[in-house]
């Protein structure tokens, strides 16, 4: 440990300025002379008035820039207020751009047309295990700033050769409730649409049907003859007093509905 610290500068002041009085009232028993001593005691006092003169800039510099601050958050807010006067006065006269030239202010940017909705990307299903109902949800990052998307469902039976609108929905998921027994698979698209703006088309997403080992039914989706995980999307079984229940498909009655579970 040396005889004195010598850094922080506050720690080495002020051990200066402890011994700086012992110092001048020992000097002789000490090995100092007069004028030593007095030169420490001097070169301590003039540190201590320096460091303190340092403080109180840092602290006036912290005010001043918090006053700069302050009086450009003031400006800006004034400027926005002024030119949005002048832009508002300038579109109720016949000729907004005399106003604006005489203002020396450009006229405001025509607003830029929105970005069409995202590509409906990732889709799930789920079967409801006592109605047969199918439930899609999807996923679609829309451009930011945007809202009001609405999203078309078309579907494919393996006995139409094109695609049937089936519904609209404004949420990322749809309930198709319309189904009826036969096929062993289906075939669905979604697009985005958002005023006069339509998005581009899903890829075709097939929604196969299947039975589980103990009863009840299961529907997985391929995506561009990619098998989505198994397991992914499969339903749980129905089951009455601990027993399974076989989903039944509708019969095609007409009724546009899945018959219920029987046993």
């Amino acid at each position: 440990m040396g005889a004195y610290p010598t850094s922080p500068r506050a720690a080495f002041l002020q051990w200066c300025e402890a011994h700086a009085p012992v110092f001048t009232a020992n000097a002789a028993a000490i090995g100092l002379t007069p004028a030593q001593a007095t030169a420490f005691n001097t070169a301590t006092t003039a540190a201590g008035a320096a460091s303190l003169a340092q403080e109180q800039a840092r602290q006036a510099a912290l005010v001043a820039t918090q006053q700069v601050q302050t009086a450009f958050d003031s400006l800006r807010s004034s400027a926005g207020d002024t030119v949005r006067l002048i832009r508002a006065f300038a579109e109720s006269q016949p000729k907004p751009d005399v106003v604006y030239n005489t203002a020396q202010i450009p006229p405001p940017s025509p607003p830029s047309p929105a970005p069409p909705p995202a590509q409906p990307t990732d889709l799930t299903v789920t079967l409801d295990a006592s109605g047969g109902d199918l439930t899609l949800r999807w996923k679609a990052a829309n451009p930011a700033g945007t809202s009001g998307t609405s999203y078309i469902i078309r579907r494919r039976l393996p006995s139409e050769s094109e695609f049937s609108f089936i519904g609209v929905s404004g949420k990322k998921e749809f309930v198709d409730d319309t189904l009826i027994a036969g096929p062993d698979s289906v075939q669905y698209t979604v697009q985005g649409q958002r005023a006069d703006s339509s998005g581009p088309l899903s890829p075709i997403f097939t929604v196969n049907f299947g039975r589980l080992p103990g009863g009840g039914m299961t529907a997985s989706v391929v995506r561009e003859g990619i098998h989505a995980p198994a397991g992914a999307y499969e339903a749980t079984p129905s089951t009455v007093n601990g027993q399974p229940v076989q989903k039944v498909l509708p019969n095609g009655n007409g009724s546009g509905k899945r018959s219920k579970a029987r046993v």
